[in-house]
């Protein structure tokens, strides 16, 4: 029983290190939230997914729906005929949904952008103080309803993007085959179709956070796979991007090596053991952001931290990846820097220490654990180059 009981004791601390690391990235405006299409639930903590599909299936309706797709409502009737009673019926559903007070909470955090695999406005209405832009993705190409939006002039605001269409276009709705095949295709080659303020988010985030997947289905690999193409896109230094997860959603909770297999650099998944995705929206809406002093500007490198930098972006070069990293994050906590790029090291820190770990498990082989290192060591000196560039 003392057994379990510190096993639960180092999950809840580690969940809330996560936590931490998390709301630093938050806090940073460097987070985009993804909600998966298990996660929506309504004022009475049901899912609404399941809910939909129960009310779409049971008589006096009885639609026939292929039970293949999460929060999609494929006709499995290929001519079409009750096409136009599941767009009447998935919309009569939603007028009659109250949402749980969660959606409220998710905005009220400050994700970068929120990118939901839904067709449903629940978090669109929630957005009372329209502090969000709002689009969503349609074959015939990504649709801005913001009117803050204007051809060549790219919204600052954080964005709300719905991937499964939006209920008020049934254009957008993936209703049948033809429709999912026409999505799938479409999404996996999109590029111009994305809206250039999502793509600048993305490309620029520093941290994503999955909620409401079961990561074990078939299409996160493409996911993450698209998401990558994004961040590699971009225009931010190299370095990894951390995944962060909750698994209340994935059946049969996975076991380490599990988690390590999603990991597809530059995202590097980081499962929270306990916390489910509502508890840690809870959790997250209660904790403090770090404000950034408007006009305060980045604090100025000293002439000890320029010769530091120069030093070890010397000595590095010489080193053992494993060695050389082990001896800068101590030297550079002796440092005590804290300009514009500390967050940065100390996240990369973070990382190393976390791959140590699991080197010294045998969670990881010698390969991966080399690849990740070198790429640790890469954003190093990426990090050292824009400080002496100051």
């Amino acid at each position: 029983m003392n057994g379990d009981t510190g096993i639960l004791a180092e999950e809840l601390n580690a969940d809330t290190q996560l936590l931490n690391m998390l709301n630093t990235f938050v806090s940073s405006q460097s987070c985009v939230l993804l909600l998966g299409p298990l996660f929506g639930i309504d004022q009475n903590k049901q899912k609404i997914h399941s809910n939909l599909r129960d009310f779409l299936t049971a008589p006096p309706r009885s639609l026939s729906l292929d039970d293949e797709f999460d929060n999609l409502y494929i006709s499995t009737l290929t001519d079409g005929s009750q096409n136009s009673n599941l767009i009447y019926e998935i919309d009569n559903f939603y007028l009659n949904v109250t949402p749980s007070e969660v959606y409220e909470k998710i905005l009220s955090i400050g994700f970068r952008a929120i990118i939901s695999y839904t067709s449903d406005l629940l978090l669109e209405k929630a957005n009372t103080k329209n502090e969000y832009d709002f689009g969503y993705f349609s074959a015939k190409g990504s649709q801005l309803t913001s009117e803050s939006t204007q051809i060549n002039n790219v919204s600052k605001k954080p964005i709300i993007y719905n991937i499964f269409g939006s209920v008020n276009d049934l254009n957008s709705l993936i209703l049948d085959y033809d429709s999912l095949y026409d999505f799938l295709i479409n999404i996996l080659k999109a590029d111009q179709e994305v809206p250039l303020q999502l793509k600048n988010i993305l490309g620029s985030a520093r941290a994503f956070l999955f909620l409401g997947f079961d990561l074990k289905k078939w299409y996160i690999p493409l996911i993450i796979r698209k998401f990558n193409q994004f961040i590699l896109n971009g225009s931010r230094t190299r370095a990894a991007v951390s995944a962060f997860a909750c698994l209340d959603d994935t059946p049969d909770a996975p076991t380490a090596s599990f988690a390590e297999s999603l990991n597809k650099y530059p995202l590097l998944f980081k499962p929270f053991k306990k916390m489910t995705s509502i508890s840690l929206i809870d959790a997250l809406a209660e904790l403090p952001r770090k404000k950034t002093l408007v006009g305060s500007g980045p604090i100025p490198v000293n002439e000890r931290e320029v010769n530091f930098f120069k030093k070890w972006r010397d000595d590095l070069k010489g080193m053992s990846v494993e060695q050389g990293l082990e001896d800068f994050f101590k030297a550079y906590r002796d440092l005590n820097y804290s300009g514009q790029f500390n967050k940065e090291f100390v996240l990369l820190s973070m990382q190393f220490n976390d791959l140590m770990l699991k080197k010294h498990a045998g969670m990881i082989t010698e390969e991966d654990f080399t690849v990740s290192s070198n790429n640790i060591v890469d954003s190093v000196f990426d990090w050292m180059e824009k400080i002496l560039d100051l």
